[in-house]
């Protein structure tokens, strides 16, 4: 039984808890059919270790000015967090995407969250951090893999998004009313 990117996947974790303090984590399993087990092999034997998401919060004074077309009243009184909408998905989910060569986790979600959104933010913590290991019924290869999820401040710049990736996204003052699992975990902090 191949443990593949298991050393890889624990030195990335352990500096993450080392730099950040009191983490969710989780361990978890995922079963994947038979048929996708041997593509996402290949992709972990080429390097690919996981991915990092940024829930980015925007105060009300850094929101852009108003237009002289609108009221005063309509002007941003509370918090917001940036949530995207993938091409061909059902529900939002925050900004990220996979890691690439020797940036650290942290520099992976900024990365993304420029490349997806045009939004430059400032990772302040760690919220979640899940470490997962895929199988599949007819292999004995294990796949190493972690997400990380990230909470960040808003820094600049006006929402632009990745038109081959993403059908859209937007500032939510409250939950989404369908957003992806791990996310959601995070929305329930937010948004209490």
């Amino acid at each position: 039984m191949a443990e593949i990117n298991e050393e890889r996947v624990a030195d990335h974790k352990a500096r993450l808890l080392d730099r950040y303090d009191d983490v969710e984590r989780r361990e978890t399993e995922f079963r994947m059919p038979d048929s996708e087990f041997p593509e996402h092999r290949e992709y972990a034997r080429d390097g690919y270790i996981g991915a990092a998401y940024a829930w980015i919060v925007r105060t009300p004074e850094q929101a852009p000015p108003l237009s002289a077309s609108m009221a005063e009243s309509d002007a941003d009184d509370a918090d917001r967090v940036l949530c995207i909408l993938h091409r061909g998905a059902t529900h939002w989910d925050i900004p990220g995407g996979g890691h690439e060569g020797e940036e650290s986790f942290a520099e992976t979600a900024v990365r993304e969250v420029r490349e997806e959104t045009a939004i430059t933010c400032e990772v302040t913590d760690l919220l979640l951090l899940e470490h997962e290991v895929t199988v599949a019924d007819g292999y004995d290869d294990r796949l190493h893999t972690l997400w990380a999820y990230f909470g960040a401040e808003y820094r600049g710049g006006s929402l632009s998004i990745q038109h081959t990736e993403l059908n859209g996204a937007a500032w939510f003052r409250e939950c989404p009313p369908k957003l992806k699992d791990n996310p959601a975990t995070l929305a329930d902090k937010q948004f209490e």
